[in-house]
């Protein structure tokens, strides 16, 4: 407003890298200076572990992890646009904090409990929402209430070194949801073994005679908490579950995997955690 009233001329800090190249280069014009050579220098300093992660071994995360976002409206529209358009990070939700507006909570809270996004960027009441829907999203602070505190200059979401740093942060989050699933080597030699499962019938067991099978609606029952699991974790959480649902069967010398079997496994896991 004081911009518009002095009659000056004013940008809106830019989140992701297109919109940061756009400001440099509208500013660049307004002082008519070029902001080639040093667009192109970031893209061999500032830019160059950005390229690193989203090129390396890493990419297929990126387009199998969804992420949500619940933050003022410059965040909001910002970063689902550079997650989104440049990454290709596929987006649940995006809610946008505008000053005297309250958001709507309850929907929110209904999006992260059935969406479960792998990524939840926003307060400190997404954090909560998020354990109260059992743990089964990454949080990254990105809007109050809730501090952003990180040992960077200024928003650690702005410009070039913050959309490095969005994507740093990313890739950590996705490593720790591999780490959540993935047995400790200590432990390998203390589980029971797998199950083994008949070709075609859903049966299990090396021993016919107490082999289960699935029924169909137990089956469609599965399917749809796995449907609500990150692509990226998807296989390793649908073994834990049909193990969990077998083992129980067996222990009850049930020969069949009902759809109580299954509803009990899925709500002692956290629905698909």
């Amino acid at each position: 407003m004081l911009c518009e009233a002095l009659e000056r001329p004013y940008l809106q800090a830019p989140v992701g890298l297109s919109s940061t190249t756009l400001f440099l280069e509208q500013l660049a014009d307004l002082l008519d200076l070029d902001a080639a050579p040093f667009i192109e220098q970031e893209k061999h300093t500032t830019l160059k572990p950005l390229w690193d992660l989203w090129r390396s071994v890493t990419q297929d995360f990126f387009g199998s992890s969804s992420f949500g976002i619940v933050a003022t409206d410059t965040y909001t529209r910002g970063m689902k646009n550079f997650l989104e358009g440049d990454l290709g990070m596929p987006c649940s939700f995006a809610y946008s904090r505008e000053a005297g507006v309250k958001p709507d909570n309850e929907q929110i809270r209904a999006d992260i409990a059935e969406k479960a996004p792998l990524v939840v960027f926003g307060s400190f009441n997404e954090r909560m929402y998020i354990a109260e829907a059992g743990g089964r999203s990454r949080y990254i602070p990105a809007s109050f209430p809730g501090a952003i505190i990180r040992r960077h200059t200024g928003s650690p979401f702005m410009g070039y070194s913050g959309a490095t740093y969005l994507v740093q942060e990313v890739c950590n989050l996705l490593f720790d949801a591999l780490f959540d699933v993935l047995p400790l080597g200590t432990e390998l030699d203390q589980v029971s073994s797998t199950l083994a499962r008949g070709a075609g019938t859903g049966a299990c067991g090396a021993d016919a005679a107490a082999s289960v099978t699935w029924d169909e609606e137990a089956t469609r029952i599965l399917e749809q908490a796995l449907e609500r699991a990150p692509v990226l974790v998807r296989i390793s959480v649908a073994k834990r579950l049909r193990d969990a649902a077998e083992r129980i069967a067996q222990e009850a010398g049930d020969s069949r995997i009902t759809p109580a079997h299954v509803e009990h496994v899925v709500s002692r896991m956290g629905h698909a955690a």
